[in-house]
């Protein structure tokens, strides 16, 4: 099987992994009290993004036909993923601490331009000519935005919380600090094997590999701990 084939069986998991979350999550929504089904909401919608962009970019690439498969060409629906996304993930992170008692008040905001800003010029320092100077300027201002949105969160008290929500909090900033450095240390890399002469298109897929991994465990794996802890609250 050759990379290619990998990739694209890759994707397709993705989907089906998006969807399951999806579903999960609409049938959670029905056992949280009314005050406390957004967080699913969010949960269920952002894997629901998630489930479309990962059908698109798996029959993009060719599912059926290995000939006309470009996994390098999927790179915009994965930042159209992400910008609808990683915004909502962090708007959820901001539910949970505000349902957990602690002050929110132009947190989310924050975060919320932050993440737009890493998103954007993560999408920038790609589209560059490869090893360019323009696309190490686009990708440290995306990972400061990054470490920006990393302290931020590490920021959070959870001091007088009750257990379950301090754990939800903590969980959750697990996954901003160390599952989202996955993306600019796999972009970081993506370019590194473009410079020492690697072939873009396979540079990009296995970066994509990785990127479906990260996805599903930031995505259904957060909300899964999002919909927990209000399913507590």
């Amino acid at each position: 099987m050759d990379l290619l084939s990998i990739t694209q069986a890759f994707f397709m998991l993705g989907f089906v992994a998006m969807a399951a979350g999806t579903l999960y999550f609409v049938l959670e929504r029905g056992d949280l009290k009314p005050e406390h089904r957004i967080a699913a909401t969010y949960a269920g919608a952002i894997t629901f993004i998630a489930a479309i962009m990962y059908w698109i970019m798996t029959d993009f690439v060719g599912f059926f036909d290995q000939t006309s498969g470009d996994v390098a060409a999927t790179m915009p629906f994965r930042y159209i993923d992400w910008l609808l996304t990683t915004p909502l993930l962090l708007v959820e992170f901001g539910l949970i601490v505000a349902i957990a008692g602690a002050a929110t008040k132009g947190f989310v905001t924050r975060l919320v331009i932050a993440d737009i800003i890493m998103i954007v010029t993560g999408y920038l320092g790609e589209v560059g000519e490869p090893g360019s100077a323009n696309n190490w300027i686009m990708f440290l201002i995306s990972s400061a935005a990054y470490v920006y949105i990393a302290y931020s969160v590490l920021q959070v008290k959870t001091d007088g919380m009750k257990d379950y929500a301090a754990n939800a909090v903590k969980v959750m900033r697990r996954f901003v600090v160390l599952g989202w450095a996955i993306y600019p240390v796999g972009t970081a890399t993506e370019e590194f094997m473009t410079l020492g002469g690697a072939d873009i298109t396979a540079a990009a897929a296995i970066a994509a590999i990785v990127y479906v991994v990260a996805d599903v465990l930031n995505k259904v794996g957060f909300g899964m701990v999002a919909v927990n802890a209000a399913k507590k609250a």
